[in-house]
């Protein structure tokens, strides 16, 4: 017996839900109507307009429905850049008000991390990037190291190949780079350290789940002078981070 309680809401979220079941082969609209318990004519109706805004896709011209494109690009869809700045920028503030450690929000940008925007601590430290706009290739800084670890193996490697001069330059070991990795995809952060413009620089980065794409592909670091940072110090900021 057709449903007669559902709203066109729900039966729109039941006949996604049952095609997202469905896989690459789909459904027909017998088997749809089936599965979420309606009545064909009014799960052909829900099919028209869902197929309007290309959330469902028919194979031919009477062919099984299945997810259209429009769901996949929705997923993925990450925020503008002002959008980023304004959201992350109260974090930035808290984050190097509660430390006193300079905070940066860097975003990917090829084969390179870009930073977006800062907050300078007590003791500013620049010597890896030079303020908004500034850049460095993945891997190079730890923010492009959370990056690449929310890639699959594959983009690591070929990234990797890639800035390979720019390790050499930076005298960066690649296997530090795939420790490094292994570190965020474990604990969500990586904690490390990188020689620049004389200094030892120590760094703490936070970027948000591989597959969460709500933040786009950004994330959040305290750079200091190593020995100004120690163990507990260390600890302390990464609670501050997290929360």
């Amino acid at each position: 017996m057709a449903k007669q309680s559902s709203s066109n809401v729900e039966r729109g979220a039941e006949i996604l839900l049952a095609l997202g079941n469905a896989g690459v082969n789909g459904m027909s609209l017998a088997e749809i109507a089936e599965s979420v318990g309606d009545a064909k004519s009014a799960i052909h109706r829900a099919l028209t307009g869902l197929s309007h805004y290309g959330f469902v896709e028919q194979s031919g011209r009477r062919g099984n429905y299945r997810l259209g494109s429009a769901i996949y690009a929705l997923a993925q869809r990450m925020p503008g850049i002002g959008d980023l700045v304004d959201l992350f920028r109260p974090a930035l503030i808290s984050i190097t008000a509660g430390t006193g450690i300079s905070s940066f929000l860097m975003a990917r940008s090829g084969f390179e991390s870009v930073c977006l925007d800062f907050q300078l601590g007590a003791s500013p430290v620049q010597p890896l990037l030079s303020g908004v706009g500034g850049r460095l290739p993945l891997g190079v800084g730890h923010a492009g190291v959370c990056m690449m670890a929310r890639l699959d193996p594959e983009s690591r490697e070929r990234i990797m190949e890639i800035n390979a001069p720019h390790y050499e330059q930076w005298q960066i070991e690649p296997d530090t780079i795939r420790a490094e990795i292994e570190m965020f995809l474990e604990k969500g952060h990586v904690i490390g350290r990188r020689k620049a413009a004389g200094y030892e620089v120590w760094t703490l980065c936070l970027a948000p789940a591989p597959g969460d794409n709500r933040y786009g592909e950004t994330a959040v670091s305290l750079l200091a002078l190593a020995d100004s940072v120690s163990d507990e110090e260390a600890k302390r900021c990464l609670t501050l981070m997290t929360q």
